[in-house]
């Protein structure tokens, strides 16, 4: 099962206290294992379906939960990554969509240059690139998008009641990044429900660039701006701040 009523779901076990992980709509095996272990709680008969019995007593309740932000974003908040202090030996996802092989090819070679493990997917499907990514046990996903319209967007994912804080991060610091490069671009960031920010397991981002004749030319520039992004963003993470 999928969409927004499982994504409600798991956001009032969250705020209750039963950590689903990420708010991703999908009802998998840990949201319906922590589904028994709510009705195991609540006496309730343990069978990991969320009938009306179990919807019942869950909205029951969250009412007396408040409408803060839930166990699993506090959970991804307070917990160190486990990252290295610099790109050294990071397992790196690039994912590009469409178009913009230069870029993609430039900042494999910076990430490369600097021994990170690199591994660089083009495909239409953005469930082919989340499943790359998890199967490569990646530390971050960066998906590269060619866009028709002026645009150079970097989106994390969020929905109501969760955001990936890491990946928030890392969208921040790019965009800083570039706007300091190269101001004309005006970058901005945006919290958003794509799929390969939903199926990923790790922080992922999606960046969104256009035109292609805009944008080839200052392949080196971006593929700079990005990388030193990525520099910063690992000392961040390994530092036991806000992660994902």
């Amino acid at each position: 099962m999928r969409g927004d009523d499982v994504a409600q779901l798991q956001l009032l076990l969250s705020r209750i206290g039963f950590d689903c992980g990420r708010v991703d709509g999908f009802l998998g095996k840990i949201t319906a294992k922590i589904i028994t272990e709510f009705q195991q709680n609540y006496g309730l008969v343990p069978d990991g379906i969320c009938g009306p019995q179990t919807l019942q007593a869950l909205r029951r309740a969250s009412h007396n939960s408040g409408a803060g932000p839930g166990v699993g974003i506090v959970r991804e908040r307070h917990t160190s990554a486990k990252y290295p202090q610099d790109l050294k030996n990071l397992r790196i996802v690039i994912g590009q969509f469409t178009k913009l092989d230069r870029l993609t090819n430039e900042l494999a070679d910076r990430l490369r240059a600097q021994h990170s493990n690199v591994a660089v997917i083009s495909d239409l499907d953005q469930h082919r690139h989340a499943q790359l990514a998890n199967d490569f046990a990646a530390n971050i996903y960066i998906g590269i998008e060619a866009r028709d319209q002026q645009v150079c967007e970097i989106a994390y994912y969020q929905t109501e009641g969760f955001h990936s804080v890491a990946a928030h991060v890392f969208a921040t610091l790019a965009a800083e990044t570039i706007e300091r490069s190269a101001p004309w671009f005006k970058p901005v960031v945006s919290g958003m429900r794509l799929q390969v920010l939903r199926e990923t397991s790790m922080p992922a981002v999606v960046c969104g660039f256009g035109p292609v004749t805009r944008i080839t030319p200052h392949s080196a520039v971006l593929a700079d701006d990005l990388a030193n992004a990525l520099s910063i963003w690992v000392k961040t993470t390994s530092m036991k701040l806000d992660t994902k």
